[in-house]
């Protein structure tokens, strides 16, 4: 056994250990483009492993790839709603306006679930709003005031400045730089009628920085936000990035990955589904596995940061196991 897994990553567990949550409560993803449809329905098959309650997915266009997309989110028991449009940064609150649930957790389709979330709803409910720690350098990696590095969490709060008034960004700043308090909201959660003030406010902002094009507006405006309204701030190993650039976390303890930032390099260190490391590894053995319940076919050409090499390793190194023990 991989001294990094625990016994129960990606066995699944059993009925008793699966989240069972009321119908006011329910997940909800979201698909902006053929790109990350694999990684999508990868996510929901682990979540599926996990979480026996209701899951919505907002898809932009029925096209026929929505249908063929549709018709395999059924297989998971998920309803899919067609939207007119989802970007990447940009419409987060829409998800939250028009969820069905009353209590509504909020997922990033690049995700792997490898334990129960039950207890982030009690939280979600007695606050309103949950958001997600995230521990990335405030200056980027390898930066300092004087020389931002890469992902500079400073510079990215420096550029939602303008949808926030003074004393709220220097707030943000203090928490951000002093108190290594961010936020990544691949994991994040709304709950009415609580949540409904920052749900308001956000969207407002949202909605007025459409069209300025600002990387991560929607998480930085979240960053910026979060000191006004009173939140539920869950431990990083419900949301761990995969990559070592970003996490305190060690990936054993780890709930939920996430695998954001995929195929970028860092040091010449391929982030995300990197084949080669352990978080890397565990993906593609979802993906096997996925493989075994869903058509993924129609969709691993389509993502561009797929490796099928490692997978085509994988199954043929299964098979030589399977055939040794006969």
């Amino acid at each position: 056994m991989d001294d990094l897994s625990p016994a129960h990553v990606l066995a699944g567990p059993t009925e008793q250990r699966k989240s069972q949550p009321g119908n006011d409560r329910g997940c909800l993803f979201f698909n902006f483009g053929r790109s990350y449809v694999l990684r999508l329905l990868v996510s929901v098959f682990t979540l599926r492993r996990v979480y026996d309650g209701p899951v919505t997915v907002f898809h932009a266009g029925e096209d026929d790839s929505g249908v063929r997309l549709k018709a395999q989110l059924k297989k998971l028991d998920c309803d899919v709603v067609f939207v007119d449009r989802i970007s990447k940064s940009w419409d987060r609150h829409r998800f939250f306006q028009d969820s069905p649930y009353r209590t509504t957790l909020v997922f990033d389709s690049d995700l792997l679930f490898f334990e129960p979330f039950d207890e982030l709803w009690e939280p979600l409910e007695r606050e309103g709003l949950l958001l997600t720690r995230f521990f990335p350098s405030p200056y980027g990696v390898d930066g300092s005031p004087d020389r931002p590095g890469w992902a500079n969490r400073v510079g990215h709060l420096e550029s939602v400045r303008g949808f926030l008034d003074a004393d709220t960004h220097a707030e943000a700043f203090r928490r951000l730089v002093e108190e290594r308090i961010d936020i990544n909201v691949g994991v994040m959660g709304i709950s009415r009628p609580l949540g409904e003030p920052f749900l308001a406010d956000w969207s407002e902002r949202m909605e007025r920085g459409r069209s300025s094009g600002i990387l991560l507006f929607d998480e930085m405006l979240t960053v910026g936000l979060a000191g006004k309204y009173p939140h539920y701030l869950a431990d990083e190993k419900w949301n761990c990035p995969a990559d070592e650039f970003f996490r305190r976390t060690n990936l054993a303890d780890a709930r939920i990955i996430h695998y954001f930032a995929d195929g970028l390099r860092v040091h010449e260190i391929r982030l995300g589904r990197n084949p080669f490391t352990w978080a890397g590894k565990k993906w593609y053995e979802a993906c096997r596995e996925a493989g075994q319940v869903l058509d993924l076919g129609p969709w691993k050409s389509t993502d561009p940061a797929f490796d099928g090499l490692i997978l085509r390793l994988y199954k043929r190194c299964m098979a030589r196991l399977r055939f040794g023990r006969n």
